[in-house]
């Protein structure tokens, strides 16, 4: 009989078959990105593939805690008998959360609190809750919180959702909540945190200026005080715990509670799984809730999307370039003729009343927009990563206060809460499923608002770029939620 230990961070397998290691290697293993085109790969001394399953003398093979559902899924499947024992250890006391009558959860919400909080003890308290965007994902996690009764850290991927996710957990939990980021330092029994700034005390694998030697560096004081303070991590866009530093500092936790949010989960993606998404499950477990968007919609929490796409097949004479920099300069961020179509478009939306968002992630792209906006007289702003919390904020109330027509910018991609804009435009065009979702900004329902526009540029200018419109239209079709016009 196959015996299964679970502890806060790791799961240690013992009485495994040489057969039935071999099942397990796999499916707690992928193949990474453009592995044959490492030397090691070429030379036989790697098979391509990141082993998250590896072998303590004393105590068997180790996992991680969130494979386990994985683990017995193939072993029900095969009818091989096993045993579950939980060895959790506890760091802190229950915390009395004090809940805001006044914040009043939705059905599906709390449907997806029971998902976290109920089930099989070593599923309880974990996993990943597949919600769309503006469905309430932070008064979710408030709920569960409030539920758990546990000291939690909240993880946020930027600045911007520092203070906004601080503000949402105090107005559900009535207290004050804690800050980790943008030079704070301050421990609360729950704390909202940025990743870059646990990143600076986590330690890990570090490369050495811009050479490919790497050292690994402990953790400091500040990071050991507080991976043994919470009791539950909750990390908020958790698609990019894919990413080796991300996935790093959750598993540098010690607590058995951990909660994945995100609306961009694709664990079935066969592309993602070699970026390495299965480290989303190895941090938290399974996907556990799900909502689709047309479900919101149908109940009226979402508007409908519109999508409009329009066609980009200038300048010619680029189909067979091979893909590069060069490429994505020429024909995408620097492409005057795209740059004049997406500037048209948020004129023409603008004079339409709307309030428009251009998202993209390219410093040089702005740029130009910005030039072509300011040449046609249009009132706009930028914001990126290099502006203060002031000066992010003072720009988008100009922008709310009708100041401004459009605002643009790099941190708008993902969490960042405007109800009021109804218009965005995906300046940057690209093949990620994640970041086509997350630029969907607009869908939350405000006062005054009845329109919800998206409009995508779809480019026939080269074959790899057509690729990519092709794949973000299928994604469009295959929500029941979204209208779609294509424009010539």
């Amino acid at each position: 009989m196959l015996r299964i230990t679970i502890y806060n961070k790791y799961a240690y397998l013992r009485g495994m078959s040489p057969r039935l290691t071999k099942r397990l290697e796999k499916i707690t293993s992928y193949l990474v990105s453009g592995f044959m085109f490492s030397p090691k790969f070429k030379a036989h001394r790697w098979d391509g593939r990141e082993h998250l399953m590896s072998f303590v003398p004393q105590k068997g093979y180790r996992i991680p805690s969130g494979l386990v559902s994985d683990v017995v899924k193939e072993l029900k499947e095969s009818d091989i008998k096993y045993e579950i024992k939980c060895k959790y250890t506890k760091n802190g006391p229950k915390i009395e959360y004090n809940w805001n009558p006044n914040v009043v959860l939705r059905d599906y919400q709390n449907k997806a609190i029971d998902a976290i909080c109920n089930g099989k003890k070593w599923e309880r308290g974990r996993g990943l809750l597949k919600m769309p965007i503006r469905s309430g994902k932070t008064k979710t996690a408030a709920g569960i919180i409030h539920r758990l009764k546990k000291r939690t850290l909240f993880i946020v991927p930027s600045q911007m959702l520092l203070y906004q996710t601080k503000e949402s957990l105090e107005e559900s939990l009535s207290m004050e909540v804690g800050i980790i980021g943008d030079g704070y330092w301050d421990i609360k029994d729950c704390t909202v945190a940025t990743v870059q700034t646990l990143g600076k005390h986590s330690g890990g694998v570090k490369r050495i200026g811009d050479s490919k030697k790497r050292i690994t560096i402990p953790p400091d004081e500040k990071f050991k005080s507080i991976s043994n303070f919470f009791d539950l991590v909750i990390f908020d866009e958790s698609h990019h715990l894919a990413g080796d530093v991300w996935h790093a500092i959750v598993m540098g936790f010690d607590c058995r509670c951990k909660l994945g949010l995100s609306a961009s989960i694709h664990l079935e993606d066969v592309r993602e799984w070699g970026r390495g998404v299965i480290w989303l499950k190895a941090c938290c477990g399974d996907i556990r809730y799900e909502v689709k968007p047309n479900v919101l919609v149908k109940q009226g929490y979402l508007l409908k999307q519109n999508i409009e796409l329009v066609i980009q097949d200038e300048p010619k004479g680029k189909e067979s370039w091979k893909w590069g920099k060069e490429l994505l300069n020429t024909l995408i961020y620097e492409n005057e003729f795209r740059n004049r179509k997406i500037v048209d478009k948020a004129i023409e939306k603008t004079e339409d009343g709307l309030k428009v968002l251009v998202v993209s992630n390219r410093l040089n792209q702005l740029s130009q927009l910005h030039e072509i906006m300011k040449d046609k007289g249009v009132k706009h702003e930028i914001v990126t990563g290099r502006d203060a919390t002031s000066s992010r904020k003072n720009k988008v109330k100009s922008f709310l206060n009708g100041d401004v027509n459009v605002l643009m910018g790099t941190v708008f991609g993902e969490g960042i809460d405007i109800p009021e804009v109804e218009c965005v435009i995906n300046a940057e065009g690209g093949r990620d499923i994640k970041a086509t979702i997350q630029r969907m900004r607009n869908m939350t329902p405000a006062t005054g608002k009845t329109k919800a526009v998206f409009i995508d540029i779809m480019d026939i200018t080269n074959k790899h770029f057509a690729k990519h419109s092709s794949e973000r239209l299928k994604i469009y079709k295959e929500e029941p939620a979204f209208d779609i016009k294509i424009i010539e």
